[in-house]
C-alpha cells in the first residue's frame, strides 16, 4: 500500500511538474506572438505601435498575456495622426480547449484624429482564432488555420463619445487558410455579415436619408483556391514597405504574386447581398485561368422591388430623378416585372476566350491580359502622366 501511495503521489507531481511546464509554454508562445503582432505593424513605416505594459497571467487553467495602453498612430501627412487606443487587448488559451486563442478586447475603443475624437463600443465582442496543432512546437509556420468574430450592440460615437453616428445590431466574420492547399484545394475563405445596420435618428433627419437610414444586411463571402504565394503572410508588409507614392514598385509587387497565384491554378468566387429598404440586392462572381493564365469566368447580379426602390430614393432626393430615369433606360434589357418581386433586375455577364457576353449575348471584345505590362508599367514623366520628358 506504501508503495502505491508512493508512486501515486510521485506521478500526481511529475503530472504537476509537466503541466506547469506546459503552461509556462504556453504563456511564451503568446507572448512572443503578441510581439510578433506588434512588430507587423511596426515595420510599416506610416504606422507606429506603442503599449504600457505586456503582462502574463498567473492563473494555471488559462494560458493568458495581456496588453495594457496599446495604441497605433497612423501618420498622414500635414495633419496629425489618427491614433486608436485600446485600453487593453489579450490572448488567452482555455485548459479546456489548448487548440483556440481567444483575442479579449475591451468594450470601447478610442479614435483621434485631426478633427476630433471617437468611440467604437460594443455589447459583447468574442474573437476566437484556431491553432494548427503543427505550430504548437513549431514556432516557423503559421500558427492559426481560421478564427470567428462575433460582436452585438456596436455604437460608433463622434464627438469625445457624446453623439452616436451608427449602430450595428451584429456582427459575424469568419474566415479558414489552409497553407497546404494544391491547385484544386480551397486555400482561404472568409464571409463577414453586418445586421441592423443605422444611422442615428438625428443624421437620418438632417441628410433626408430613405428607409429610416436603416440597412437590414450587408454580406460578403469569398473564397480563393490553389497553392498560396510563398511568404504570404508578409506580402502586405513588404506593401506597405514601399513609400506611399512608389505606385509602381507597389503594383509590381500586387501583379507579380497574382500572376505566380493564377499560374499555379488559383481560383477565387465571391458574393455580396444587401438588404436595403424594400430590395434584395445579390451578385457574386467567379474567376479561373487558362493554361496561358488568361481570366476566364462569369458574374451575377439580382435585384427585386426596384421599382419601390428607386421611388423611395426620389422621394428623399428629387434632384436625382433624371439620373434614375436615366439607369433605368441603360438597363431596360435587363429588367422585368413579377407579381411578387416588382421590378426586378438580372444580369448573367460571362468572360474569357475574348469575349465578353451579357445574358447569352455579346457586348464586347476581351483583349488578353498582358501580365509583363501590368507588372512593369512604362514610367511615367512628371507632370501630365503621358509618359512625355517635359
Amino acid at each position: 500500500m506504501r508503495v502505491f501511495i508512493r508512486s501515486l503521489v510521485l506521478l500526481v507531481f511529475v503530472l504537476l511538474v509537466a503541466w506547469i511546464g506546459l503552461w509556462w509554454y504556453a504563456e511564451g508562445r503568446l507572448e512572443a506572438g503578441a510581439n510578433a503582432y506588434i512588430a507587423r505593424y511596426a515595420a510599416n513605416p506610416n504606422v507606429k505601435v506603442s503599449y504600457a505594459s505586456m503582462v502574463r497571467g498567473t492563473s494555471p487553467l488559462a494560458a493568458r498575456v495581456t496588453v495594457t495602453d496599446f495604441q497605433i498612430s497612423v501618420l498622414i501627412p500635414n495633419q496629425a495622426p489618427v491614433v486608436v487606443t485600446l485600453p487593453s487587448v489579450g490572448l488567452r488559451i482555455s485548459a479546456a480547449n489548448p487548440t483556440v486563442v481567444h483575442v479579449d478586447y475591451p468594450p470601447q475603443i478610442n479614435i483621434s484624429t485631426a478633427r476630433g475624437d471617437a468611440a467604437v463600443t460594443f455589447g459583447s465582442i468574442d474573437v476566437a482564432e484556431s491553432l494548427d496543432p503543427a505550430a504548437l512546437f513549431n514556432s516557423s509556420i503559421q500558427p492559426f488555420r481560421g478564427a470567428q468574430a462575433n460582436a452585438s450592440n456596436i455604437n460608433i460615437l463622434a464627438s469625445n463619445g457624446s453623439l452616436q453616428v451608427l449602430h450595428i445590431d451584429s456582427i459575424a466574420v469568419q474566415g479558414t487558410v489552409n497553407r497546404h492547399a494544391g491547385p484544386g484545394d480551397t486555400a482561404v475563405t472568409a464571409s463577414e455579415s453586418f445586421n441592423g445596420i443605422a444611422l442615428s435618428s438625428l443624421l437620418t433627419r438632417l441628410g433626408q436619408v430613405p428607409f429610416n437610414g436603416q440597412i437590414a444586411q450587408l454580406a460578403f463571402t469569398f473564397s480563393a483556391s490553389g497553392p498560396l504565394p510563398a511568404d504570404w503572410r508578409n506580402i502586405a508588409n513588404q506593401v506597405n514597405a514601399f513609400p506611399v507614392d512608389d505606385k509602381a514598385d507597389r503594383a509590381k509587387l500586387i501583379f507579380t504574386t497574382l500572376h505566380d497565384w493564377a499560374a499555379a491554378g488559383g481560383s477565387a468566387n465571391g458574393s455580396v447581398t444587401l438588404v436595403l429598404g424594400p430590395s434584395t440586392m445579390m451578385a457574386d462572381g467567379a474567376v479561373k485561368f487558362d493554361a496561358n493564365v488568361q481570366p476566364a469566368g462569369t458574374a451575377d447580379v439580382t435585384a427585386n422591388h426596384l421599382d419601390a426602390f428607386t421611388a423611395a430614393i426620389v422621394a428623399a432626393y428629387p434632384q436625382v430623378q433624371n439620373s434614375v430615369n436615366q439607369m433605368e433606360a441603360e438597363l431596360s434589357p435587363y429588367l422585368s416585372t413579377t407579381n411578387d418581386g416588382g421590378q426586378v433586375l438580372t444580369v448573367h455577364v460571362a468572360y474569357g476566350k475574348g469575349a465578353v457576353n451579357v445574358n447569352g449575348q455579346k457586348v464586347s471584345d476581351m483583349p488578353p491580359v498582358d501580365w509583363n505590362l501590368l507588372e512593369n508599367p512604362p514610367a511615367q514623366a512628371p507632370g501630365d502622366g503621358s509618359g512625355a520628358s517635359p
